[in-house]
C-alpha cells in the first residue's frame, strides 16, 4: 500500500531525499534527509543559488538572485529580489509558500548582500522554516533550521 507524504515524513526510518552538499554518513553513501521540510530547504537553496543557464540539460532551472545581488545597489534591490526569489519558487518549487524575503546588507561590507527567505511547505503551512544566502560568497550563510 502506498503512503502519504505526510506518513513518510512522521517514520524515522524513512528517508526524503538527498542533502546538500553531497557527502557520507554513517549509514549511507550520501547523507539523506529525514522529512519534507528538510528536502524543502535544501531544494530552495539548490534552486536560489543556481544561475538560469548553469544546469546541464536544464538550461532555465535556477534563479536570477545572484544576477540581481550584484546590480548597482538602490533602493529597488530589495524589491528586485523579492521579484525573482518569488519567480523561480513559483515555477519550479510550487509546494513552498514563501512568507518573506528580507534584503540584508553588512555595515562593514557594502558590497556583500544577505538574503533571508522564510517559507513553509504545502504539506505543513503552520511550520516556518528560513534560510539565509550569502549573495557576495554564493552560500548559504547560516542554518537556522534547529534539526
Amino acid at each position: 500500500m502506498r503512503r502519504t507524504a505526510r506518513e513518510v515524513d512522521l517514520d524515522p526510518r524513512t528517508s526524503v531525499g538527498l542533502s546538500f552538499p553531497l557527502r557520507a554518513d554513517i549509514l549511507n553513501n550520501f547523507a539523506m534527509t529525514r522529512n519534507s521540510l528538510q528536502q524543502a530547504r535544501f531544494n530552495l537553496q539548490n534552486l536560489l543559488l543556481t544561475n538560469i543557464g548553469e544546469r546541464v540539460m536544464q538550461p532555465s532551472f535556477g534563479c536570477k538572485l545572484l544576477e540581481v545581488c550584484f546590480e548597482q545597489q538602490d533602493n529597488t534591490l530589495p524589491n528586485k529580489i523579492d521579484t525573482v526569489v518569488r519567480d523561480a519558487v513559483d515555477n519550479w518549487l510550487p509546494y513552498i509558500g514563501i512568507s518573506n524575503v528580507e534584503t540584508l546588507t553588512n555595515d562593514g561590507d557594502k558590497g556583500q548582500v544577505f538574503v533571508k527567505v522564510s517559507f513553509s511547505t504545502s504539506l505543513d503551512p503552520a511550520t516556518t522554516e528560513q534560510i539565509t544566502i550569502d549573495a557576495k560568497n554564493a552560500t548559504v550563510a547560516q542554518n537556522t533550521g534547529g534539526y
